[in-house]
């Protein structure tokens, strides 16, 4: 789930199996029951279509929430950053998908160890979402892709993927 803003909020959520993936050393899963970020060989790629934010808009606040499936995978050591692209496609499973979109400039970074398990939300991530609404081509209703890449081969991280069903 994606949050945005305070005065006007916009919840996204995940709604097809190619909106949320995992690519390892370059190859994308698209059909697993968790995503994966152990290591700086993973990527995480989220997608949520359907962003109802006027182009113009000023973004307050912005997280990204997370279900974490295991206490030994709980620690994030990653960086955080969208595909920065008008409107992103859905991911495939094509050769670097997931890491060889686009970054954005800004990013965050999310460092934290033993956060346990269940609905877990990330720092604020205000300057990615912001950049792709300022966009030159953003209109409202538009999709937002966030990647998430470890930083480390200290992060564990592992949450469930759309495909587990709840």
């Amino acid at each position: 789930v994606m949050m945005i803003g305070r005065n006007r909020s916009v919840a996204a959520s995940i709604a097809a199996s190619t909106n949320d993936a995992t690519e390892l050393s370059g190859t994308p899963d698209l059909t697993g029951n968790v995503l994966n970020c152990n290591g700086p060989a993973y990527y995480l790629g989220l997608r949520f279509p359907s962003v109802t934010i006027p182009a113009g808009s000023t973004i307050t606040a912005a997280t990204l929430e997370f279900e974490l499936t295991s206490g030994s995978f709980d620690d994030p050591d990653l960086t955080i950053y969208a595909h920065d692209a008008d409107n992103p496609a859905a991911y495939t499973t094509t050769t670097n998908d997931i890491s060889g979109r686009t970054p954005t400039t800004a990013t965050v970074n999310w460092i934290a160890s033993s956060i346990g398990t269940g609905i877990k939300t990330s720092p604020d991530i205000t300057t990615v979402i912001q950049e792709i609404i300022d966009r030159p081509g953003w209109t409202s209703g538009n999709a937002i892709a966030p990647i998430l890449n470890a930083l480390s081969a200290s992060s564990f991280f592992r949450v469930r993927s759309y495909d587990a069903s709840t």
